[in-house]
């Protein structure tokens, strides 16, 4: 029934979502209520299950507002920390993206992340690198990302 108020913002769901908001949350592997954030990002960062002692992913936590503010501020500084921990674009190695938007944690691979901002963006990978990347020259050595050590204290 509508009674002439406007309905209130729901950021928990696509209502009063941004269209680009929703277009580059298409490639999320799971979701979670935003409450459970702790223990849904523990899960996520372990892809081989509860296995202690294998490496874990390392997560990349952002809160999406709006597709205008991703592009011109979370972007470059995601674009930058890859670079800087060795999970060059575009493949982005060992790394998951953990995206807030109101009530809702969706979880994505790095690389299908990026594809996705660079595809709606117009820009390539290389383009993204170069304008927000470290200015280092990835040739020198080559190596995988840098993954997080098992617990402290386990059988080596």
């Amino acid at each position: 029934m509508y009674d002439g108020f406007a309905r209130p913002a729901r950021w928990g769901t696509f209502d009063s979502m941004d269209e680009k908001i929703r277009e580059l949350l298409q490639d999320a592997f799971s979701e979670a209520a935003a409450r459970d954030a702790n223990v849904a990002i523990a899960r996520a960062r372990r892809p081989d299950g509860d296995d202690e002692a294998s490496p874990s992913l390392r997560s990349y936590e952002i809160i999406l507002s709006g597709f205008g503010a991703f592009a011109n501020d979370l972007l470059p500084k995601l674009v930058y920390h890859l670079e800087s921990i060795g999970a060059h674009l575009p493949e982005c190695r060992g790394v998951l993206i953990a995206a807030f938007v109101g009530e809702r944690l969706h979880f994505f691979h790095a690389k299908a992340f990026v594809a996705r901002a660079c595809a709606m963006l117009g820009v390539s990978a290389d383009e993204l690198v170069r304008r927000h990347g470290t200015g280092e020259r990835r040739t020198a050595v080559r190596s995988d990302p840098l993954l997080l050590p098992g617990p402290k204290g386990g059988d080596a």
